[in-house]
């Protein structure tokens, strides 16, 4: 029996035609200005791992965009989100990305508030990340 190696190859695929490099420059463009408005957003704590889940699952941006503007409604125009990339060490397939709202609210005041805000939007728009985006609280002083 005969055997074959595939060696991988960093070969860059390069667009066929005009059209496809028009749309090639544009899904760049776009996911830049995404990732900008992200950096704006959110304090990312660990970025290399965030960006390494959101290569991985490009869906969730579109989601992650959304969050910020949402959050405010319910909690007011001044958040500084925090966007944190979590991998279980029991567990090496459970990873996840975790926003955390800031509140210096009372308790029963925030989860007021975080309930509302999960009512009203999370609930409907949870299914788009595939549970792969959890949203809590984070109290501060």
């Amino acid at each position: 029996m005969q055997t074959e190696t595939l060696e991988k190859t960093d070969a860059q695929v390069t667009p066929i035609n005009e059209t496809a490099e028009l749309i090639d420059r544009e899904i760049h463009r776009k996911t830049l200005e995404q990732i900008n408005v992200l950096a704006r957003e959110y304090e990312i704590r660990n970025p290399s791992e965030v960006a390494e889940f959101l290569s991985e699952n490009k869906s969730l941006i579109d989601l992650l965009e959304e969050i910020p503007a949402q959050i405010r409604k319910v909690f007011g125009k001044k958040q500084n989100l925090t966007l944190e990339f979590f991998l279980d060490p029991e567990d090496s397939t459970w990873h996840r990305l975790f926003v955390r709202v800031p509140t210096k609210s009372e308790v029963e005041v925030a989860h007021k508030s975080f309930d509302n805000f999960k009512e009203n939007w999370w609930f409907e728009n949870e299914e788009r990340s595939n549970s792969k985006i959890f949203i809590n609280l984070r109290f501060t002083k």
